[in-house]
């Protein structure tokens, strides 16, 4: 579905030219990436849990094992794109040894994310460096995402492929998260030749837009199917306030993830359904520009989450790729992604009573679990760096 109510309610505080200062966006980089450069010694090793309480992060040694750990990584590769330092580079090769141990062990590769440990990894290590070795690890990763999380009879990636196989129907959901796990099938069909990884993430996309995605452009977090036959049951918000409200970083995961499926399809559908999402995160953001965790808030004290502006901002820079200069949306989203950028360099990267890990702070992991409240998330980091280049590098071959 496509044509959703929605509009954009105030078209003027989008329209115009907006830019971040030369200056401020230059010393944001610096800033960011020196910060990286000084805990090289405990990256090197380190891998992070997936969730952690305020603004320390857990590092174990060679722990490869959840979904942020392709992001850490990816924090390197940006870093080394962002200013040309090897020392970046070299940490990001160091860490290809733990996904060939990972890949090999099939370690946390029964879900849904196996798209977020490889693309900013793995892929992008390959693009970045051409290691063939590499690649074909990625691509037995990617057979074995394909067989085992993919559901031929509904057509959507599993959330938990093992627990479907228990019989647990909390295993046979999708989530709006996977919209940035499918670009791994379109990477993998574009190099291999074999559609069937690009017919499976066009699905997944379709089945986001059909059932996630509601008729006002907000969107659920989840989407529960029947376990016998992986038809639509029914819809929830596992990370939101509500399961009728939408969890402002699973909404962005579509702003993110539509324009990318667009850029190896054209499938001019895809990006007329992240204009409506844009629309809705647009129509729900505070006066500051830093998202709060879920849209049922625009303001207050509830915790916000940066991380939601970042990856939207990521989206809305990749789709003026796509755009001639007299469509009105490229001055909107242009100005819309610059302020988002801006907004997360003024409140969330300056200094407060408390050492911080992260590269920002005023993230939300899961609010609910009280997981990662307004604190750092290596989301992010990862997002805030790849927003920071691709609004000095318009033309950036991402790595997804």
């Amino acid at each position: 579905m496509t044509g959703r109510n929605i509009t954009l309610d105030n078209p003027e505080r989008f329209k115009g030219i907006y830019t971040i200062a030369e200056e401020k966006i230059n010393k944001a980089i610096k800033k960011a990436c020196d910060k990286l450069a000084s805990k090289i010694d405990i990256y090197t090793d380190g891998f992070p849990l997936a969730y952690y309480k305020g603004f320390q992060y857990n590092y174990r040694v060679g722990e490869n094992d959840n979904w942020i750990c392709g992001l850490h990584t990816g924090c390197f590769l940006l870093a080394y794109e962002l200013t040309g330092e090897q020392k970046f580079l070299d940490v990001a090769k160091h860490h290809m040894e733990s996904y060939k141990k990972r890949i090999k062990e099939r370690i946390a590769f029964q879900d849904h994310d196996v798209g977020f440990v490889l693309s900013p990894s793995c892929v992008a290590y390959y693009k970045l460096t051409g290691d063939e070795e590499i690649k074909e690890y990625i691509l037995d990763a990617v057979e074995y995402y394909y067989n085992h999380s993919y559901s031929q009879k509904g057509g959507f990636i599993m959330r938990d492929a093992d627990a479907v196989a228990d019989n647990i129907e909390g295993g046979c959901r999708t989530m709006m998260d996977t919209m940035l796990n499918i670009p791994l099938l379109y990477w993998a069909a574009e190099v291999t030749g074999n559609k069937k990884y690009a017919e499976a993430a066009d699905s997944q996309a379709e089945i986001t837009n059909n059932y996630l995605i509601r008729s006002d452009a907000s969107t659920y977090h989840h989407y529960q199917f029947d376990l016998e036959n992986h038809a639509p049951v029914y819809g929830l918000t596992f990370q939101g306030n509500r399961d009728e409200s939408t969890w402002s970083r699973g909404h962005s995961w579509g702003i993110l993830g539509y324009p990318i499926a667009y850029s190896y399809t054209k499938n001019d559908k895809y990006l007329e359904i992240q204009k409506e999402l844009v629309y809705y995160l647009l129509n729900h953001l505070p006066s500051d520009n830093v998202p709060y965790w879920d849209f049922d808030y625009v303001s207050g004290d509830e915790p916000r989450d940066s991380s939601a502006g970042l990856v939207s901002a990521c989206g809305m820079l990749e789709a003026v790729k796509y755009m001639t200069d007299d469509n009105p949306l490229k001055e909107i989203y242009l100005n819309s992604s610059a302020k988002l950028i801006e907004g997360t360099i003024d409140m969330c990267t300056g200094d407060i009573d408390t050492e911080y890990d992260g590269l920002i702070y005023r993230a939300t992991g899961a609010r609910k679990a009280n997981l990662g409240v307004d604190g750092c998330g290596m989301y992010g980091d990862y997002f805030y760096l790849e927003a920071l280049l691709r609004y000095i590098k318009p033309e950036w071959k991402m790595y997804w």
